[in-house]
């Protein structure tokens, strides 16, 4: 009997793993799964946020595609089938388990988690870290709680237990940026191998997905955290699926807006453009990325400003191909940017721009201005309250 278990952890980085190259854990259960099955080495989030990012995994549609224009709670998905409406048609009784926590943002900014969904949320096993936890509490959360980690462990095998076996089974589990008991960022992935070698156990390897709904800045230009930015650590996810098409790795750009056809249909199809969004079309702050092949597109609504890098050449998106003049810190003016840096490349970059903006033009649309300026407002009205909250001690 096939089992489908999708397991996914929030703002994890493929780096985090060693088959993206991490060279500090060792992950045994997740080696053996990615030796059988496929490794996506250019997988991309549709949106670098959790609720959006889970709208697109588990109804197939891109941000820009979906009849949301804000960021508020929304009503039940009612665009078409989701994910888990498919597994139910196809006789898998279909569970979620996640922390509770989520049920205060991403449930009710996504709701696409189907009505026939046996949900497992009772306890909160997320550690809170970095801007997610009060500065005064900050300074305390540096050593790892064995303890913690161990019931979190009981806690999790105890869901996976609960569930019936003997009929198919669809199981999504979303874990969070850290398990209790660990202190950061990419700390707790011994602990998330341990699991997967539980559900092994329990389901089989045939049917395990492993990936994550969005990465995270991690000190990229100066920046730690996601949803603000469409740049590399924040939207490249990793993705480890069952052998597909007899391939032992995709190389080309995916998305997880794609995920219901590769595990519904065990298929993947290789799409011109790549999207991901940072916000709806009615956000005054939206960013958009845009891959095609080896090029990546950027475009920040806000500033108006235009971005394009090539990521072979470029993966740390320095230069921006766009840019006319670079800016010489050292020698505090601007350079004309074909005389210092060597790319002999440009006529290809250029003619893969206007297949992008062609592309771009097709899909952009705004909303009303009095609509984003009431969003403008409430956008800085939130930024000034968090402000006085963190200088009050809040």
């Amino acid at each position: 009997m096939n089992h489908i278990v999708l397991v996914s952890k929030d703002a994890m980085l493929p780096d985090y793993l060693p088959q993206y190259g991490n060279k500090y854990w060792e992950t045994p259960n997740i080696d053996d799964l990615a030796e059988k099955g496929t490794v996506f080495n250019q997988h991309y989030t549709a949106a670098p946020s959790t609720a959006m990012a889970f709208t697109s995994m588990f109804t197939g549609l891109f941000p820009y595609q979906l009849d949301r224009k804000d960021y508020t709670e929304v009503e039940e998905y009612n665009q078409g089938t989701t994910l888990f409406d498919e597994m139910y048609e196809r006789g898998y009784e279909c569970h979620l388990l996640w922390s509770s926590n989520y049920i205060k943002m991403a449930d009710r900014f996504s709701k696409c988690y189907g009505k026939h969904t046996i949900r497992h949320e009772d306890m909160k096993f997320n550690q809170s870290v970095g801007v997610h936890m009060p500065r005064d509490e900050q300074r305390n959360n540096l050593v790892p709680d064995d303890e913690k980690s161990k019931e979190v462990m009981e806690y999790l095998v105890s869901v996976l237990d609960s569930i019936d076996t003997s009929h198919p089974i669809f199981l999504w589990v979303h874990l969070p940026h850290v398990l209790l008991g660990r202190c950061g960022y990419g700390q707790d992935i011994d602990l998330f191998d341990e699991f997967i070698g539980e559900i092994r156990k329990r389901f089989g390897d045939e049917g395990i997905y492993i990936t994550a709904d969005h990465g995270n800045m991690n000190g990229y230009k100066g920046k730690t955290t996601y949803g603000f930015d469409v740049n590399q650590p924040a939207i490249k996810i990793p993705l480890i699926a069952p052998r597909l098409e007899g391939k032992e790795s995709i190389d080309f750009p995916t998305s997880n807006a794609q995920l219901m056809d590769i595990i519904l249909n065990n298929r993947v199809e290789k799409q011109e453009f790549i999207i991901s969004d940072t916000q709806y079309y009615a956000q005054p702050y939206r960013k958009i990325a845009i891959i095609r092949g080896k090029y990546k597109y950027i475009y920040n609504k806000f500033e108006k400003n235009e971005e394009l890098y090539d990521l072979d050449f470029d993966p740390n998106e320095n230069i921006n191909l766009l840019d006319k003049l670079l800016y010489d810190t050292d020698r505090n003016r601007y350079v004309n940017v074909s005389q210092v840096i060597f790319y002999p490349w440009m006529d290809e970059a250029m003619e893969n721009y206007q297949h992008i903006k062609e592309f771009f033009d097709s899909i952009w649309k705004t909303a009303d201005k009095a609509t984003e300026t009431k969003n403008y407002i409430i956008r800085k009205l939130k930024n000034f309250k968090a402000l006085i909250k963190r200088n009050l001690g809040i």
